[in-house]
């Protein structure tokens, strides 16, 4: 039995890869693809989002365009981690690519509409929220968000922000706000599933379009890897963890947890604020992945990107 999912994104290579996964798990029919304003701005995001879901192979998958810029803040851009380098050069605008005509905000409303859907989430918030906001009901209507972003210690993009939240921190509060079940899977969480050279391998044995293009991507990855919080030789997987997590949970170590995002800090701002002990007394909100389990990660990887290319 499959879960039918809605992606929301803002490709980005790890992104890329993501879709692919959630393109190609047994476990997932993927509905709709959304983007949005992130690593990349938002035309990007979306003609990216576009041209992977055709790379795929499957057809009858919407990929609409959405938020240009945050709901409050001004955009930031990260301007890195875009497929220039796994796409040809001769990049099609985003008229040749067949985007859906729907807002973003109003294609997660409709898909969760039709009920017990999760929405995964592998970039700003914005989008979501922006649904929310529209139609307040849907928190009852959106089976569950699980959502790549956010940290419990040191953030990757200031000393205490994750880039996902900080992109939109207002967003990432009415998110965690709204009383839908959430699987939060902060990036000191996702850390151990690294980009491997075994990883690489395997995915570029799968061999024909897809997974060359997979592997692709991963390379990519690394290329613009530099060493950081994990290790000066560690680059953690990231975004393609949430769509696995999504068809199968017990790939994570789970914690309940009540999670706040920061919104007025001079130097927190956009920090998520995970009590796992409990101290603010208030209930949990969220389910927070605080490991994986690396081997079983990759394998689902490669299984994912194997069903996709034959």
């Amino acid at each position: 039995m499959t879960s039918p999912i809605l992606h929301d994104c803002d490709p980005g290579n790890d992104d890329a890869l993501a879709i692919l996964v959630a393109a190609g798990h047994a476990g997932l029919d993927l509905r709709a693809v959304t983007t949005g304003a992130g690593h990349l701005a938002w035309e990007r995001t979306a003609r990216n989002a576009a041209i992977t879901v055709a790379r795929s192979g499957r057809r009858g998958i919407p990929v609409a365009a959405g938020a240009q810029a945050p709901l409050v803040r001004e955009r930031l851009i990260a301007g890195v981690l875009d497929l220039e380098s796994a796409l040809d050069p001769n990049r099609p605008d985003l008229e040749a690519v067949g985007l859906d005509r729907r807002h973003s905000a109003e294609l997660i409303a409709e898909t969760a509409r039709k009920g017990a859907t999760t929405i995964v989430t592998t970039g700003p918030l914005t989008n979501l929220a922006m649904a929310l906001r529209r139609e307040p009901e849907l928190s009852d209507q959106i089976q569950r968000i699980v959502t790549l972003g956010g940290a419990w210690g040191l953030g990757n993009k200031t000393a205490a922000a994750e880039w996902n939240i900080l992109c939109d921190p207002e967003a990432a509060a009415i998110v965690f706000g709204a009383g839908i079940p959430v699987t939060l899977i902060p990036v000191d969480g996702a850390a151990n599933a690294g980009i491997t050279p075994s990883l690489i391998t395997s995915t570029e044995a799968i061999g024909g379009p897809v997974g060359s293009f997979a592997a692709e991507l991963l390379r990519s990855l690394v290329s613009t890897f530099q060493p950081g919080l994990f290790g000066p030789d560690h680059m953690p997987l990231n975004d393609p963890v949430a769509p696995l997590v999504a068809a199968d949970p017990t790939l994570a170590r789970l914690v309940p947890a009540r999670v706040d995002v920061e919104l007025a800090g001079k130097f927190t701002y956009g920090r998520t604020v995970i009590d796992f002990a409990g101290r603010a007394g208030r209930p949990p909100n969220a389910d927070v992945v605080i490991g994986l389990d690396e081997e079983r990660v990759h394998r689902a990887f490669v299984d994912a990107i194997a069903r996709l290319a034959n």
